[in-house]
């Protein structure tokens, strides 16, 4: 695993303007192995990138920053493994690709009015995909089954506020914001050549048994505002309202095709043409949403070293569309027709808690309770017969928990911290209908750890010749939890033969490292007692490779010079 990183900070015009230009690049090997491409540490990854800023006081009261970066991560292979087949295996027929490639650029306005600060944020953003993956674990790698996916997102934001300088009794926040995204999605499923040849499946111009093309736009804007007074230093209120509009709509383009190559797949049909339908144009109905959500805190300091609060707040998502609404499936017409898509779901959300800070900063304590209710849940769902992924609404959940973090520094040496959080979140309304088009079952734990924790101990000493030394270690460990819903969406009942959960897992982390002048050098290992848990389960059933585990063992060297 190498890794570089470099940084660099310009002076323009002294006092006035500067320059900072960042890079990096990160060439990393694999540890998994595909079986089905016969590559080893198949998921090699080079991942590179860098930003600009710059930054200009034009005035005294007037700056600008710019800021343009750009980022490019290219994984050779998955690194989502197959437990029945191995450690770290996986299978799939082509390697499957998950590359992404960001463009930022962002201009950022101050202005001091003496009374208020006025910011404005606008940000142009293009971000490039390809979804590569074979689905043949749907069908138990029976048929040539994949989909090649490339995603488009074009992206720009608008933010403008107002804030209080402060001093007094009140303090305001108002400002507005715009949000306009468009995503382009290619999908393109394929069998494989030689499959198609050696069962004489025939009239496909290509590999590829469908391809098609949509779009979706989705356009926010709000206004916003909160007020804050204070009664004494001990004690004040806040209150926040913002109030936006969503507009989403999806759209089918013109072109492209459709083929019955699963189902002749599926029933062993050969010699024969497929029946290939064309695509057309379609223009989804338009979701449109519109309303407030809140925001109340009481907060109560006794005394300068702690401070007690209150938090009650709403909140909501923007609602999508399904660019295939109204479809039924060529496989089994009798299968799930797919909805018009998913609306808003709906967030209440209290908190209560305390920060503390004692003995001149030497112990610090956070605690806070949390309760939250989710309603009209946005979910993502699948149609059993052909894997037509669709988006959609279903009942309700609780989350409620505790969160807690602790900081001791019982000498200027020697520093330990503890965090951790207890959470329960499970389904708690969920009708016959939801439950059937999800596989969600009423009680049923959301996909989230009930317990996870963390405790770091560092100790700093001071060498000869000037250098300081320093030793590190963190330990974490996170409950299990279960990678999706457990049923088969369209079968109630029927659990998902693919259904799993993470495994209960503790890592462990250790640093030395020596500073002198102005040169670092470290010495790490990450994942010490080399533990191979699984701590994720991919929620979708199609794919061979649904699991990751720990990355193994890693040893390195980290160097640094600064001037």
């Amino acid at each position: 695993r190498q890794r570089y990183n470099g940084m660099v900070n310009l002076p323009v015009v002294q006092d006035r303007s500067a320059l900072r230009i960042v890079g990096f690049y990160r060439d990393e090997d694999g540890w998994v192995d595909n079986l089905g491409t016969g590559i080893e540490n198949s998921n090699e990854l080079v991942d590179w990138g860098g930003r600009a800023i710059w930054l200009t006081d034009v005035t005294d009261r007037l700056s600008v920053r710019l800021l343009a970066s750009y980022e490019k991560s290219d994984p050779e292979d998955s690194g989502l493994i197959n437990p029945d087949r191995g450690e770290f295996i996986r299978f799939s027929d082509r390697p499957d690709r998950f590359l992404g490639e960001l463009t930022n650029y962002n201009a950022t306005v101050k202005y001091d009015f003496d009374w208020a600060d006025f910011t404005s944020s606008s940000t142009w953003t293009t971000y490039d995909q390809l979804f590569y993956v074979d689905l043949a674990g749907t069908f138990g790698q029976a048929i040539p089954f994949a989909l090649d996916a490339d995603a488009y997102d074009d992206i720009f934001v608008q933010e403008m506020r107002l804030v209080s300088e402060g001093g007094g009794n009140w303090d305001w926040v108002i400002g507005g914001f715009y949000f306009d995204k468009t995503r382009t999605v290619d999908y393109n499923y394929r069998s494989s050549q030689e499959f198609l040849d050696a069962r004489g499946l025939t009239g496909l111009p290509d590999e590829y048994y469908s391809v098609s093309s949509s779009y979706a736009d989705i356009k926010e804007i709000a206004g916003f505002g909160e007020l804050t007074y204070r009664f004494s230093d001990s004690f004040w209120l806040t209150g926040g309202l913002r109030y936006g509009s969503t507009e989403v709509q999806a759209f089918q383009k013109d072109g492209g095709y459709t083929s019955n190559y699963l189902l002749a797949a599926l029933l062993g049909f050969s010699n024969i043409p497929l029946t290939v339908t064309p695509v057309t144009a379609v223009d989804g109905e338009p979701a449109k949403e519109k309303g407030p959500s809140y925001k109340f805190s009481a907060s109560y300091k006794p005394v300068d070293e702690m401070t007690f609060y209150a938090t009650y707040a709403t909140g909501f998502r923007t609602p999508s569309r399904n660019a295939r609404a109204g479809q039924a499936s060529l496989v089994d017409p009798t299968d799930i027709i797919i909805p018009e898509g998913a609306d808003s779901d709906d967030l209440k959300s209290y908190e209560v808690g305390v920060k503390g800070s004692w003995a001149d900063g030497k112990v610090n304590a956070n605690l806070a309770a949390y309760y939250i209710d989710w309603s009209n849940i946005q979910v993502q769902a699948n149609r059993v017969s052909d894997q037509v992924q669709f988006a959609t609404n279903i009942g309700q959940a609780v989350s409620k928990g505790i969160e807690w973090e602790l900081g001791l520094l019982p000498t200027d040496n020697l520093y330990f911290g503890f965090n951790g959080a207890w959470n329960q979140a499970e389904v708690t309304e969920l009708s016959d209908e939801e439950a059937a088009i999800s596989g969600a079952v009423e009680g049923w734990q959301l996909s989230g750890p009930e317990w996870s924790m963390n405790a770091s101990a560092r100790y700093t000493f001071f060498l000869p010749q000037g250098a300081e030394g320093w030793v590190s270690g963190t330990a974490s460990y996170v409950d299990e939890f279960p990678g999706m819903f457990p049923n088969v969406p369209g079968q109630p009942g029927v659990q998902t033969p693919t259904f799993g959960y993470t495994d209960a897992w503790t890592s462990v982390n250790a640093q030395v490292g020596i500073e002198k002048n102005d040169w670092q050098v470290i010495g790490y290992v990450e994942n010490l007692f080399d533990d191979n848990s699984i701590t994720y389960v991919h929620p979708e059933a199609f794919i061979d490779g649904r699991f990751a585990r720990l990355r193994p063992r890693t040893i390195g060297v980290r160097v640094g010079y600064g001037l």
